[in-house]
């Protein structure tokens, strides 16, 4: 608490650049029009670390730089001398990738779950019941399957879906929970619980609410269609959203 209070002045000198802000976590988000550098930037908030008697933690800074999928597109900017540059970091919990696929988060949340497996096995062998085995299978594996789905389950590609159904298929087939999980199921209802949500309070995130004088059929929500440049754009989560329940 204290940190988040004296970190409450710290801003970036671009007004294009963004500072994410999370408990003692500070992330920043400098895109490749800015008229204000990343090594600016950085320079900038190691200098307000210095003025408030902080130290950056320069082994636990990385440098990722978002670009699309095709190599041929991408030129990379010039890196920050002392801070190691990435292909993947992780952020709150997700893997985030520089081509934004889901391969290494998948990975690691399948790993972290075949891990806790053998703790049901465990339970199983002790003749624990299913029921119960059920309730742990949710706190341990399904809980960290759904953890912010929504943020990534768009970008996921048919091989990605098919390593966790297949890990999801052998965990009722063991016997370790009551119902055949899928992630399609698991997404779709983290969506719509989240975006209606989002549209009872009339989330900022959501476009404006279009205006009509016609009496027409009811439809999902009464939002606006915003204009996507790209399919990556209709994949994240607002936008899928307001396209797929309109």
């Amino acid at each position: 608490m204290i940190y988040a209070i004296m970190e409450s002045d710290l801003h970036t000198i671009s007004l294009m650049n963004i500072l994410i802000k999370y408990a003692d976590d500070t992330n920043l988000l400098v895109p490749s029009d800015s008229d204000v550098g990343l090594a600016e930037e950085f320079s900038h908030v190691k200098h307000w670390a210095d003025e408030n008697r902080m130290v950056t933690n320069i082994l636990k800074t990385k440098e990722i730089v978002f670009r699309r999928p095709n190599p041929r597109l991408c030129i990379n900017p010039v890196s920050i001398s002392e801070v190691q540059q990435v292909t993947s970091a992780k952020l709150l919990g997700i893997t985030l990738c520089d081509t934004f696929r889901f391969d290494v988060h998948i990975g690691n949340v399948l790993k972290m779950c075949s891990q806790r497996i053998y703790f049901l096995k465990f339970l199983l062998d002790q003749g624990l019941p299913r029921h119960y085995l059920n309730t742990v299978f949710s706190a341990l594996l399904l809980s960290r399957i759904q953890y912010v789905i929504p943020t990534w389950s768009g970008f996921l590609s048919a091989e990605l879906k098919s390593q966790v159904n297949s890990f999801l298929k052998r965990a009722f087939k063991y016997g370790f929970c009551c119902s055949l999980y899928t992630i399609e199921a698991i997404a779709e209802d983290a969506d719509i619980d989240l975006f209606c949500k989002m549209a009872r309070s009339d989330h900022l995130l959501l476009s404006p609410v279009k205006s009509s004088t016609h009496h027409l059929r009811p439809k999902g929500h009464t939002h606006e269609l915003p204009r996507c440049d790209s399919e990556m754009c209709k994949k994240s989560f607002v936008h899928r959203c307001l396209f797929r329940y309109v």
